[in-house]
């Protein structure tokens, strides 16, 4: 396949529907005098100066996932589309109807409706006995 397939295809990050994370811009450095500069040169020679940095700072990565995801829970979450909207309350009504209809159970009025259906059925459904004992 030619290079030429494959034109088409956008670069960049990848965009959310409905919100979008606030980035905090970079403050610009100011420039370096000629007093600074050359302290500067001896950092840049002493690699303990150079990691000064948290180890677990990324320099790629200009927002961590964890800053992101608190920075979309303050806001009030990421806005759902009107699809999103629809599905959560069909699934909360599907809920409600479905437990109108059964009634809440407790879980030991479960294992005993099951245990009664189980001994209800035939011998074909029994596990058969394997081994000793």
């Amino acid at each position: 396949m030619p290079s030429s397939d494959y034109t088409a295809a956008a670069g960049g990050a990848l965009k959310l529907k409905g919100g979008s994370v606030d980035k905090k811009k970079k403050k610009k450095k100011p420039k370096p005098t000629a007093e600074s500069s050359s302290t500067t040169a001896a950092a840049a020679s002493n690699p303990a100066a150079r990691s000064s940095k948290s180890p677990s700072h990324t320099p790629r990565r200009s927002v961590s996932p964890d800053a992101a995801e608190r920075v979309i829970k303050d806001a009030g979450g990421r806005k759902k589309t009107e699809a999103e909207k629809r599905h959560e309350e069909m699934r909360r009504k599907r809920l409600e109807d479905r437990l109108k209809k059964e009634g809440v159970k407790t879980h030991k009025e479960k294992v005993e409706e099951l245990n009664k259906y189980l001994s209800g059925l035939s011998e074909h459904h029994d596990m058969p006995k394997i081994g000793p004992g």
